[in-house]
Formats: structure tokens, C-alpha cells, sequence
């Protein structure tokens, strides 16, 4: 099924409904003449979009095929809307996630991306690309904890945010 998108603005700035932060950004968008806003906050690293309603078909579908911890540390807030801790994987900057055991027991988890050195890239395959090959790959050897109140400074070890 083909959806047709449409951005209605840039992203503002808003108050975190979880964090109380000023840090989290809404964009509107119009996804086949519905109107969906979508949430992310730079801040504590939660996100969600208007349409994540809890006990709706998205959401037990999304839950059927993530992660346990991050199932464990979703947030439903006044509007029966649930945000989850968000998972950022850009091969330009590199990647952050929740990372533990539970609720009780997790961090982020950030790595930076790298340069693949030419002489190495053969070694990197764009799937489906013939011939292409990735230049910058996630170096996990690199990464380091962030406590679970310092998605910010995980944002900034990785590049993502200055």
C-alpha cells in the first residue's frame, strides 16, 4: 500500500510531555489526508507520533516485534499516546540506543560512525548495489555509556547535535 505524505511545516520546539524538557521538536505532516504529528525530544530521548495510541493495532504490532526493553520503558502520557525511547542509527553520525537489563537497569548506548579507508571498502557491500560499497561504518569499539538522563550528551558524542 502506497502512502501519500505531505510536510505541513518545519519543526517547532515544545515542552517534553515526559522529560519537562524544551528540548522536544513536533512536526505536523498529512499521511494520506490525515493529519500526524510527530514528536522527538533531544532532551531525556523519548519519541512518538499521534498515531501510536495505546491498545491500537499499531502499537500491539509494533510491541510484537521489538525489543523486551524498550516495551518495558514505554511512557503513555494524558493523551493515551505512547512514546518509546528512540533508536538513532545514521551511517554519518553513528547510532545510539537503550541499552540494560530492564526498566530499572539501562543507559544509552552510543558509537560513532567511522571512515572506511578505501583499500577496506570492498569489504562493505551496499545489499542490493552492485559495485557499491558503504564509506563510514558504526565502530561499536568506540562507544560509550550514557546514563539514562543524558540522551543529550549522547547526541553530542556521536555529532548528531552540537
Amino acid at each position: 500500500m502506497e502512502h501519500q505524505l505531505a510536510s505541513n511545516m518545519d519543526p517547532i520546539k515544545i515542552t517534553c510531555p515526559h522529560c519537562g524538557a524544551d528540548e522536544c521538536y513536533k512536526e505536523s505532516q498529512t499521511l494520506d489526508n490525515e493529519n500526524v504529528d510527530s514528536y522527538m525530544c533531544v532532551e531525556c530521548g523519548y519519541t512518538t507520533t499521534s498515531m501510536n495510541v495505546d491498545g491500537s493495532e499499531m502499537i500491539k504490532q509494533y510491541e510484537s516485534t521489538t525489543a523486551e526493553l524498550v516495551k518495558q520503558l514505554r511512557w503513555v502520557d494524558d493523551k493515551n499516546i505512547v512514546w518509546y525511547p528512540i533508536v538513532l542509527n545514521f551511517p554519518s553520525f553513528g547510532i545510539i540506543f537503550p541499552d540494560g537489563t530492564s526498566k530499572h537497569e539501562w543507559s544509552w548506548r552510543a558509537a560513532p560512525a567511522i571512515d572506511i579507508e578505501p583499500s577496506e571498502q570492498s569489504k562493505y557491500p551496499v545489499p542490493g548495489q552492485k559495485d557499491s560499497f558503504y564509506t563510514r561504518r558504526i565502530d561499536m569499539a568506540l562507544g560509550k555509556e550514557f546514563s539514562k538522563d543524558n540522551f543529550n550528551e549522547a547526541c553530542k558524542f556521536i555529532g548528531f547535535i552540537q
